[in-house]
Parts: C-alpha cells; sequence; structure tokens
C-alpha cells in the first residue's frame, strides 16, 4: 500500500454484485443492525459494504485486523478513529463508495449520482450562496445539470470534512467552480479559519452519471486516486 504521510489517498469502491453478508464478519453487532435498519437491500448492502470496506482499509494503514478498529464521534456524530491517527471520510450513492484518508489534516469526501429527475433548478436556489447561484443561473441548461453536482459535492466535502453535521447550512459555504479551478472562497463558520488552508478537488471516478469530490486542510495535496477491487474482506 502506498504511503499515506505522502499522500491524500482516496478509493472508489464499486458496489454492484456486493452483498452485505460478505462484510458482516468485519463489522460490530451495531454497525450491523444499523445497516439492516435499512429498508430496501441495496441501502443495506451499500451501508454494510462502506463499512467494512473502511474498516478494513484502516486495518491495512494500521497494520492491525478489520475487527480491531475503534472508532469514536465529535459532537456532531461525525465518526473518527479512535487515537486519531488517521483522518477519513465516506460516502456512497447510487453504485459507488467513496472512501477517503490522510494522515495529518482533517478531509471530506462526496459522491453523488447524477439524476435527471432531480430539480436541478430548485436545489441550486436552496443550497447555493447568492454569487454562486448567479454564477450558475449564467450557464446553459445543459450545462447546470452536471454543474450542479460538481458545485454540491465540493460543498458537502468541506462540511464534512469540518465535521459540522447540519449545524453549517450549505449556502455559508462558498466555492469556485467550472470553469474554474475549484476552491473555497469564503465560509461563514467558525469551522474554518483561514480558507486558504483548505484545497478542494473534483474527482472522476470513471463513470459520467457520478460527480465526486474531497475536501482537505492542507495546501497544495498530492491526491491519489486508487480502485478497491474486493468483494470480501477474506479476499484482500
Amino acid at each position: 500500500m502506498p504511503n499515506l504521510d505522502e499522500n491524500i489517498q482516496v478509493w472508489v469502491v464499486s458496489l454492484v454484485g456486493q452483498t452485505a453478508e460478505a462484510w458482516r464478519p468485519v463489522l460490530t453487532d451495531a454497525e450491523w443492525q444499523k445497516a439492516m435498519r435499512f429498508r430496501f437491500p441495496e441501502d443495506q448492502i451499500r451501508s454494510a459494504v462502506t463499512r467494512g470496506v473502511l474498516r478494513t482499509l484502516l486495518g491495512q494503514y494500521l497494520s492491525v485486523s478489520a475487527t480491531e478498529i475503534a472508532f469514536v464521534e465529535n459532537g456532531n456524530g461525525k465518526p473518527l478513529l479512535a487515537g486519531n491517527q488517521i483522518d477519513f471520510n465516506a460516502s456512497h450513492s447510487g453504485d459507488y463508495a467513496l472512501l477517503a484518508f490522510s494522515r495529518h489534516s482533517p478531509i471530506g469526501a462526496d459522491v453523488e449520482q447524477i439524476k435527471g429527475k432531480r430539480v436541478v433548478g430548485d436545489l441550486a436556489a436552496r443550497v447555493l450562496s447568492p454569487a454562486e447561484y448567479q454564477r450558475f443561473s449564467s450557464l446553459t441548461q445543459s450545462e447546470q445539470k452536471q454543474t450542479f453536482f460538481k458545485i454540491w459535492t465540493l460543498k458537502e466535502s468541506v462540511l464534512k470534512g469540518i465535521g459540522s453535521g447540519l449545524s453549517v447550512a450549505p449556502e455559508r459555504i462558498e466555492v469556485a467552480f467550472y470553469p474554474e479551478t475549484p476552491r473555497l472562497l469564503s465560509a461563514d463558520t467558525e469551522y474554518i479559519a483561514d480558507v486558504a488552508e483548505w484545497s478542494l478537488q473534483s474527482l472522476d471516478i470513471g463513470d459520467a452519471q457520478y460527480a465526486a469530490a474531497i475536501a482537505v486542510r492542507q495546501r497544495a495535496p498530492h491526491v491519489e486516486v486508487r480502485r478497491f477491487e474486493s468483494h470480501s474482506p477474506g479476499s484482500i
């Protein structure tokens, strides 16, 4: 496994063909029960597989068994690694999960399936800042659909990176977007002292029907995107 000390590592996990049961051996009873509380099987799979892969990768980074990983939560419910040796974040949508890891810096990740039936205009009016919405409205209709999900994943990754939960509304985070290079422009929250400390990056996960992004409190990070191929912890 490449050196996490020098890299931000992001793992793309295909959920196609995965089963929740295959990952049950590495989950706690509470994690398994949480996954099984979802009504639909596909949501059960997303929850169980994402948590199982998270445990597996953290175990590899720390050279311990996946079942030995212990989590705690911050005051807003964001899961953290006990001992805080590695910062991580996970997201899942549709057929993919996205997991990001950093040795030294808070990090957030988000992946979203681009669904045509979602009313992009209405969502944009609710979650974009006034300046963002003005720039967004100047785009053509075809540009708006793809661009909205790029903006949303950038903003969501920032909110997940700072671990604020729902205490910070997305319209209080302003980002640069298409055709500019993504970056954090302003943040109306005590969780961010200096926007220049944060780096944002949109990611290509190899499927044009998905948008993905990470945010990390680190200047000019080296980001490595890798694919996680296993369908069970025993086959790694």
